[in-house]
């Protein structure tokens, strides 16, 4: 068998998928697994998404579609950034994606080259570094620290800086941590590109998900600056419940989103035509079942990590967004036997039949995510498991 193509051999499969999947395993042998693992809202689609899916499916909207996206779904990302931010992006400057992972890899195979370094911090999203990888740069790690609140800082970035940056990625809300970068944060993180000459991208699918008030800073409040240089990403899939439907979207100045462009022209064409038809009602229509998701989010968030926090051995930060709790477990180590995150989650799996994802796979040990997108009950009985199987 010939062999397989060296841009693979330092490229990993997603670990959060890998822990459904081995939690899916045991359920299927009868075992009671309560999944922490994957990053999916619990929801169903609302009827009124589902429902116009239907009706595209009954007027024949199953033909070839521009590969930029169904112009109405564009138009409407454009006039609700315009709304929310004040950008003036038009909708040829909009790219709709087989979700956000898809908008996501676009950019990076269509910004960065071989050897071209980029700033990812950590925790990160696990497909950042592969992405990068897969279009032949280097992720460069930039570390943040649960004292800091595992927000980013641009001047602890300036140290990581060399000839060959190429560009910045960052993420808020954050998956893994729920951290928030706040406004003037992002400020100087747009002054750092700028004077660098740096491409960012910016993944904010989660800003409809931030408790106690906050409102999301994003990144299109410095797009006037940063025009020629920001990707602005995000998703349909968390917000309203759509994962599977596999639809996203990037913002970009004209020049980048038709490079962009010209990458998916090759790989999906375009999203699905009747996938589109329901996220441009997602958008248009009735967010009361958005509201209602937010705010039952919150009241599981409380219950996850005052869960957490009761536990010897476990520290745990109140999140400010996003819907996972990322507490460090090193404490447990020497209850469980283990040396690292990756051990702890083996032991929970084993021991209490309760699914996480280990820090390793965002970067960073001694921490491990847990996803709070799951019934209260039955968050509440993977505590108590918790407690149990930790004596």
């Amino acid at each position: 068998m010939p062999g397989f193509a060296r841009r693979l051999d330092n490229v990993l499969p997603s670990a959060t998928i890998a822990v459904k999947e081995e939690a899916d395993r045991l359920k299927r042998e009868g075992v009671d697994v309560i999944d922490f693992g994957p990053g999916e809202p619990d929801f169903n689609t609302p009827e009124n998404i589902k429902e116009a899916a239907r009706a595209a499916v009954a007027r024949n909207l199953s033909h070839y579609l521009p590969t930029l996206g169904l112009l109405e779904l564009r138009e409407a990302i454009a006039a609700d950034y315009r709304r929310k931010h004040g950008t003036d992006y038009a909708p040829s400057e909009v790219l709709v994606s087989c979700g956000g992972k898809n908008a996501l890899f676009a950019a990076a195979m269509a910004l960065f080259d071989h050897g071209d370094e980029v700033i990812i911090p950590a925790p990160f999203w696990v497909s950042f570094p592969e992405q990068v990888r897969l279009a032949g740069g280097v992720p460069v790690i930039l570390e943040t620290t649960e004292e800091a609140g595992f927000i980013p800082r641009a001047q602890d970035a300036e140290k990581l800086i060399t000839p060959a940056t190429r560009g910045i990625i960052l993420c808020s809300p954050s998956n893994p941590t729920g951290a928030v970068i706040p406004d003037d944060e992002l400020s100087r993180w747009a002054d750092l590109a700028l004077e660098r000459d740096l491409y960012v991208i910016f993944d904010e699918c989660y800003e409809r998900f931030l408790y106690d008030g906050r409102s999301h800073a994003s990144m299109a409040r410095h797009a006037a600056r940063l025009r020629d240089r920001l990707v602005l990403a995000s998703t349909f899939s968390k917000s309203y419940a759509m994962t599977g439907y596999r639809i996203g979207f990037a913002i970009a100045d004209r020049r980048v989103v038709s490079a962009m462009a010209t990458v998916q022209s090759h790989d999906a064409t375009h999203a699905s035509s009747i996938v589109q038809a329901a996220a441009l009602e997602a958008l248009k229509g009735p967010q009361d079942d958005l509201t209602g998701m937010v705010s039952e989010y919150a009241r599981r968030r409380a219950i996850m990590v005052n869960g957490l926090r009761s536990i010897p051995g476990i520290t745990c930060l109140m999140p400010g967004g996003a819907f996972y709790a990322f507490p460090g477990v090193a404490g447990l180590y020497e209850r469980l036997g283990v040396s690292d995150s990756f051990g702890v989650a083996k032991a929970l799996l084993e021991k209490a039949r309760i699914a996480v994802v280990p820090g390793e796979a965002f970067g960073i040990n001694g921490y491990v995510r847990f996803s709070y997108a799951l019934a209260t009950e039955r968050i509440e009985t993977g505590i108590a498991r918790l407690r149990e199987a930790l004596g």
